[in-house]
């Protein structure tokens, strides 16, 4: 069974898509001191054990510094422990998979600080992802460009669905890390 973890943002993102279960909360910037429990709650609900996880996959953000280390954190000591296979995905291709299935133009963004934001623009057509940019760090002024572009960004109800980590799945938008050597995307500058 494949775990999915999200939490690049103010959303944390747990999904077992087998089970077509998911839990979401829309946090205060604590998931470093809640992810671990709200983890256990959700598998204990589910009827799952960390024995029946064979996957886990986690969002590398771009994101929250310490969003993206927790749930890293937790999917590495996860592959560790159990030996399970590790794999990542773009936090921001996450949010894309909302409308996967609809024909448009699209901008997926995560508010950054400092009048910054984490963006993919992108064209979805017959249900492909075609990248016009791919996950960057930019400045506020520069969504101007895309102002005729749908924008996704995280809410509570855009996470209200395991069908966001199907079509990771679905759509090749995953890929195997070594739990060794992975380090979340940041995509910070020196601002």
């Amino acid at each position: 069974m494949k775990l999915y973890i999200d939490s690049s943002t103010a959303h944390l993102y747990l999904a077992l898509v087998e089970k077509n279960a998911y839990f979401t909360r829309s946090g205060k910037n604590d998931h470093s001191e809640t992810l671990v429990d709200y983890l256990e709650s959700f598998l204990k609900n589910n009827n799952v054990t960390v024995d029946d996880i064979s996957e886990v996959v986690v969002g590398r953000g771009p994101g929250s510094y310490t969003g993206l280390r927790i749930a890293g954190t937790v999917g590495k000591v996860l592959s560790f422990t159990k030996n399970i296979t590790f794999k990542s995905f773009s936090s921001l291709d996450l949010l894309l998979t909302s409308v996967i299935e609809t024909d448009g133009l699209y901008i997926s963004r995560i508010i950054a600080k400092k009048n910054h934001s984490y963006i993919k623009v992108v064209k979805v057509e017959n249900g492909i992802i075609n990248t016009i940019l791919d996950d960057s760090f930019v400045e506020d002024s520069a969504l101007e460009e895309y102002k005729d572009y749908v924008m996704i960004e995280p809410s509570e109800e855009l996470f209200s669905t395991s069908h966001l980590a199907k079509q990771l799945d679905l759509h090749n938008l995953t890929k195997e890390e070594s739990k060794y050597d992975y380090v979340p995307n940041y995509l910070r500058s020196g601002i």
